[in-house]
């Protein structure tokens, strides 16, 4: 008995070592995902054999989701911060992210005991595409994991995304596994027939070839532009907050782009929080001591000052800069609720004088001619960027972890904008870091008319590690399901270009100041992704409604049955 629990340990734990070594920039073997629930899936029927109905299959589950999760996400680790800190912010996310990962499969097997293995085996299916398109929209939203970001780094067996979604690709995985599973249970019992391969087999080849043939057959369409991304290279940690002058940085910025544009250049981009000019007020008045990043008068800032003289010394260029930047209210109640006060122990009788802001996460867009925008960044990281359940949480804002030169929640906008060059047909969606990583987010962007994606990130906080590459692997995505060229601008790397097919061209090296020029196709047709959403991510979550309405019902009847038995005798 001992020993067959032991095993059913090493069922369970290679299905995560499985998931490590197919994942992006780990072991990069994605055909590998096809395979990597299969041990899990015997070890779930082990353990039925061992346990006899007794005992919960929940340990392995979590053994198996614990190292997938672990040995992909370790670079967390890597973030400078005093090592309390680190630990936390760290070991949460894995863990979290772990436990999460389990609810599908205790929710499968309660739905396996009151309405039979067919049954569990769908409701798997269901609820775990629930749960990925939960994970995409909440204050814990993490959905890197998403099983179908395994693809990432091989755009040529996903061209159907632009269907489907990245969520395709976890219903394809899921297909496979339990179809190979089936085909396994029925070879032990009756021996391997043509019949019962077939199906799995035809389940992976069709998609893949259908694939293959499109992204041999994919001409890209749309008006060219020339296109720069800058790639400053200034370190997250002793140079980027305080270390190098605001003004310094930005001019090596814009040299590194000049040293890049050519005569016909229409747009540089450069990276996140790439503007950091201080902004500050004078106690008496409440409004600015000198010109910082207040977006109640941006356009008296010095960056803005230094970005529009270069753009009138390169005409029809239009720039897009990360940055840094807060909003200022006079009046409390005309503030959102995440406002902070702006001066710390005012005495009472200068009350009056005080004054709130909510800062931003944002990127700044000089059109080549025109007013300026501004986009504020709406998909928050959970614990950097916003505090999750602050309502219930608000008192330990202090451990969320400083990674961009704020701490707490930031400030975001619901409406996905799309910032339009007059003078061209420049249309672009701004993607912020961690938000090219939802699809349905860029392409509600994408549906409002946007024709490139621009993603602004930095990526150094985490050091040379598979979390950058990762990061980086998804733009691919994005790419097909839009079929929008991205332009990807990014500090300490990797900055690229990744054309409509999701291939990843004119990439610079990690850890090194560059700037690359490319010319990329505007786009304006719009995908059946892009026109009808998530439905498979829908429809999944209806379903699994529906189960656990059912698992609910049949439970209260169950229990009813039985009182009324108890009370007749």
């Amino acid at each position: 008995m001992q020993i067959a629990r032991s095993r059913i340990l090493l069922w369970s734990g290679l299905s995560g070592v499985l998931w490590a070594m197919a994942w992006p920039g780990i072991g990069g073997l994605a055909p590998l995902a096809f395979i990597a629930w299969l041990p899990l899936l015997h070890a779930r029927r082990s353990h039925r054999t061992v346990a006899s109905g007794r005992g919960s299959f929940l340990p392995y589950v979590l053994l198996a989701t614990f190292i997938w999760n672990a040995s992909c996400a370790w670079w967390f680790y890597c973030v400078s911060e005093p090592i309390g800190t680190r630990l936390i912010s760290g070991t949460a996310p894995i863990l979290v992210n772990t436990l999460l990962m389990a609810l599908p499969w205790t929710m499968a097997d309660l739905v396996r005991r009151r309405f039979g293995e067919r049954a569990a085996t769908l409701g798997l299916i269901a609820l775990w595409l629930a749960f990925e398109r939960l994970h995409h929209d909440w204050d814990l939203q993490w959905p890197w994991f998403s099983i179908g970001n395994v693809f990432a780094e091989h755009p040529g067996l996903i061209q159907w995304y632009d269907h489907t979604g990245m969520l395709g690709g976890t219903l394809w995985v899921l297909a496979v596994n339990l179809l190979l599973d089936r085909m396994f249970v029925h070879g032990r019992l009756h021996g391997v027939s043509f019949s019962t391969a077939l199906v799995p087999l035809c389940v992976i080849i069709i998609p893949w070839s259908l694939s293959a043939w499109r992204f041999h057959h994919h001409v890209e369409e749309g008006h060219p532009v020339e296109v720069v991304v800058v790639q400053p290279n200034i370190d997250p940690y002793d140079e980027k907050f305080g270390g190098i002058d605001a003004m310094e940085q930005l001019d090596r910025m814009l040299a590194l782009a000049d040293s890049a544009m050519g005569p016909t250049t229409e747009a540089v981009i450069m990276p996140e929080t790439a503007l950091q000019e201080g902004a500050t007020v004078d106690m008496a008045t409440g409004r600015p001591v000198y010109r910082g990043l207040w977006e109640n008068w941006i356009d008296r800032s010095q960056s803005v000052e230094h970005l529009q003289r270069f753009r009138s010394s390169h005409p029809g260029t239009a720039i897009l800069v990360g940055m840094s930047s807060d909003s200022l209210y006079t009046d409390r109640d005309l503030a959102p609720a995440i406002a902070r006060p702006l001066f710390r122990d005012l005495p009472p009788d200068r009350a009056m004088d005080q004054r709130w802001y909510v800062p931003f996460n944002a990127a700044l867009f000089l059109p080549a001619h025109g007013a300026i925008h501004t986009y504020h960044k709406s998909k928050l990281v959970a614990g950097v960027e916003a505090l999750p359940f602050e309502s219930l949480l608000g008192p330990i804002a202090a451990f969320t972890v400083d990674l961009g030169g704020t701490t707490g929640s930031l400030g975001g906008q619901e409406e996905r904008s799309v910032l339009r060059d007059p003078s061209s047909r420049l249309a672009i969606a701004p993607a912020i870091c961690y938000e090219s990583v939802f699809g349905e987010h860029v392409a509600a962007h994408v549906r409002n008319g946007a024709n490139l994606i621009a993603i602004m990130t930095n990526d150094g906080w985490w050091g040379d590690s598979p979390g950058h590459v990762q990061h980086l692997s998804f733009a691919s995505i994005r790419a097909i399901e839009t079929r929008r060229a991205v332009a990807r601008s990014a500090n300490t790397g990797i900055s690229c270009f990744v054309d409509q097919r999701g291939v990843i061209r004119d990439r610079t090296e990690w850890w090194r100041m560059d700037a690359r020029r490319s010319t990329v196709l505007l786009n304006d047709e719009l995908t059946f992704y892009v026109r009808h959403g998530d439905l498979i991510g829908r429809a999944a979550v209806a379903i699994a409604a529906a189960l656990l309405l059912g698992l609910v019902i049949a439970i209260c009847a169950r229990r009813r049955t039985r009182g009324s038995g108890s009370a007749s005798s």
